[in-house]
Order: structure tokens, then sequence, then C-alpha cells
């Protein structure tokens, strides 16, 4: 049924996102709902170097080096604009 693919660290992204989401829906601050949202994209980049070849997580979309790279790209650009957004709002501004 599933092909020999793995679906838990896939769920687990996708859990990590729906919780960001969800932490902006309740009334937290959007940077910290993206931050959420960065944090698990970057724990997909982790996993994605983790999960065995053989497994083929469905995280997969090209070489195992490549989507890594990728997604700790997108993670770390998600960090830097939600921290960027977040500094002022500490400073009170």
């Amino acid at each position: 049924m599933t092909n020999g693919r793995a679906w838990w660290p896939y769920l687990l992204i996708l859990a990590g996102a729906a919780v960001g989401l969800g932490a902006i829906t309740v009334g937290l601050p959007a940077w910290a709902g993206v931050l959420i949202v960065a944090f698990s994209v970057l724990v997909g980049a982790v996993l994605r170097l983790i999960v065995p070849e053989g497994s083929e997580s469905l995280l997969a979309v090209r070489d195992r080096r490549t989507d890594a790279v990728t997604y700790g790209i997108l993670g770390g650009a998600m960090t830097v604009v939600a921290l960027s957004v977040a500094v002022p709002w500490f400073m009170g501004r």
C-alpha cells in the first residue's frame, strides 16, 4: 500500500506546518507561527539526510543532497524573515 515509502517524516513536517499556521490562527504573532513552520522545514532537511535511501521518504523530490540543501535554504530564509519582523516587535516599535 505504501510502495516502500516512509510516511512518518512527511507527516511530521506537515504536522509542524499545521501547528505553525494554527498558532497564527489562535492569535500568536505571525512571526512566531512562521518560526514554527521554518523549524519544521529545517527538520525536514535533516530528516531527508537521515532517512535511509531504501525507504524513499515522501520528502524525496530530487537527489538527497539537493533536497536537503533546498529545504535548508527555504527554512533558513523563512527564519531570517520571521526574525527580521520579530526584532522590532521585541523593541516595541
